[in-house]
């Protein structure tokens, strides 16, 4: 998947991979090492936290619908992230 990220009037276009995780969740990695030297460069810029996390939360609950949390607790490469169980079962 591919997101822009807009710091400081300058558009950044980074591409992910997405993987499940074992704990039911996602994971997703900067796809090539040019990309990940993109997401150094708009964590450096960058006056706020997490926003990394932030741009692709609401990228994922756009596409799935669903609520999505951040892992905190997820220890691999990249970031991780929670799919709401609850809201996924009120769908069905």
């Amino acid at each position: 998947m591919k997101l822009t990220f807009k710091l400081n009037g300058k558009s950044n276009v980074v591409e992910f991979n997405t993987t499940p995780t074992k704990s039911g969740g996602i994971s997703c990695m900067a796809k090539t090492s040019k990309d990940l030297d993109v997401l150094q460069d708009i964590i450096s810029d960058s006056n706020e936290g997490m926003v990394i996390q932030k741009g692709l939360q609401n990228y994922l609950e756009t596409k799935l619908k669903l609520p999505i949390d951040i892992d905190f607790d997820y220890n691999g490469a990249g970031y991780g992230f929670k799919i709401d169980i609850y809201s996924l079962l009120r769908r069905i």
